[in-house]
């Protein structure tokens, strides 16, 4: 075996394992907390990084174009929840899982074509202004950007932990994700705080969106990736499961996928993530109970749930 090669890997892994953490962060509060499969996270991601780029490209610092990029993306996320999903929720309950599905993959394609439309197919690149520098670490190459991505994911990643943990508006999360009746007769409105939860998941994905459009581009499909290794990680911590947990998870899902390039080429590391989820389905039992929230498991018909 390559140690110099099997160092950079790990490097790598950790860059990537971050993002993958704050990711299922983000995706895994708003299933634990909401019960609904947010496929539509992809725009969310997407929204935030373009608006983002336009912010900049006519003349808005970075600083007010990267908060102008979170916020359309943390609105975007609450008026999916309030227009589209509670919506479909309230008027058909015994189909809602798979109508608010559906409707998640419609936003995803129709935010698609009108991204194209207009701001063309042509990737894109959030410009920062500012040099990044190749940095090393004995025979470890990286980024000040990779540096500065890590740096900031997992204080984004401590920060959602120490709101869920320490605040009010996060016992009032955890009370409506463990027993939603229970905080509803205490009089939590269960409607804000799933408009909250949106907010705060976009918010997260856009961080890491505003991060990889610096490091990469743009592209309008560029949540699509993110959202089913949100999705991946989210499952494989255990839906409902706290930010710490579910972002280890990510960083392990991360160094395995890099690593495996010791013995893999590059062009199968996504197959090493699908395998990952195959084989966890495969050995634990699948029970409702551990994977679907409370919240989902009562629109489902008596006799499957």
């Amino acid at each position: 075996m390559d140690f110099t090669l099997f160092q950079q890997l790990f490097v790598n892994g950790i860059i990537a394992g971050t993002r993958y953490g704050a990711l299922g962060v983000g995706f895994g509060l708003i299933l634990g907390v909401t019960g609904r499969f947010h496929f539509a996270y992809s725009t969310t991601y997407v929204v935030t990084a373009y608006g983002a780029i336009i912010a900049a490209d006519r003349g808005v610092p970075l600083l007010p174009a990267l908060a102008i990029g979170l916020a359309l993306g943390a609105i975007l996320g609450m008026l999916i929840e309030r227009l589209i999903y509670r919506p479909l929720q309230s008027s058909a309950p015994t189909l809602a899982l798979l109508a608010i599905f559906i409707s998640s993959l419609g936003i995803v394609i129709v935010g698609q074509n009108l991204i194209r439309l207009w701001a063309g197919s042509r990737s894109k690149i959030l410009d920062t202004g500012f040099t990044v520098e190749g940095l090393s670490l004995g025979d470890n190459t990286f980024t000040s950007l990779d540096v500065v991505m890590v740096c900031v994911l997992w204080a984004v990643i401590l920060g959602v932990w120490a709101l869920i943990r320490f605040t009010q508006p996060g016992r009032m999360i955890s009370a409506v994700r463990v027993n939603p009746e229970m905080a509803r007769v205490v009089g939590i409105d269960s409607g804000r705080i799933y408009l909250a939860v949106f907010a705060i998941g976009s918010l997260v994905a856009g961080s890491v969106a505003l991060l990889s459009a610096m490091k990469y581009a743009a592209l309008p499909d560029m949540g699509q990736q993110p959202t089913f290794l949100a999705f991946v990680v989210a499952f494989l911590a255990g839906i409902g499961s706290g930010p710490l947990r579910t972002a280890l998870t990510g960083l392990a899902v991360g160094m395995i996928e890099s690593l495996s390039g010791v013995w893999l080429s590059a062009q199968w590391a996504p197959m090493v993530v699908f395998s990952l989820l195959f084989i966890y389905v495969a050995l634990k039992p699948f029970s409702l109970s551990t994977t679907v929230p409370a919240r989902a498991r009562k629109l489902l018909p008596l006799g499957v749930r």
